[in-house]
């Protein structure tokens, strides 16, 4: 979903392991390839390239943390304050 997205905007970026194969999960754990959610804020484009954009992340409380993350646009969905 291509998005004009500008800093400030409240984001869930929704991420899936790529990196690692896929295993059947052990009795107990989380299989690795299980998508992952957070919620953060976009701070601007990234110098990555066209379509990736830099999101800060938030905590559980709602305040952001120092720092952001390069994230694609097919993985940063607008979230619902």
């Amino acid at each position: 979903m291509k998005q004009n997205w500008k800093p400030g905007d409240l984001v869930v970026v929704v991420t899936v392991n790529k990196g690692l194969p896929v295993r059947e999960a052990r009795k107990g754990r989380k299989r690795q390839d299980a998508p992952q959610s957070w919620d953060g804020e976009i701070a601007g484009p990234s110098l990555v390239g066209p379509g990736w954009w830099n999101v800060r992340r938030h905590t559980p409380k709602g305040r952001a943390r120092t720092g952001s993350y390069a994230v694609p646009d097919t993985e940063i969905r607008p979230r619902k304050s």
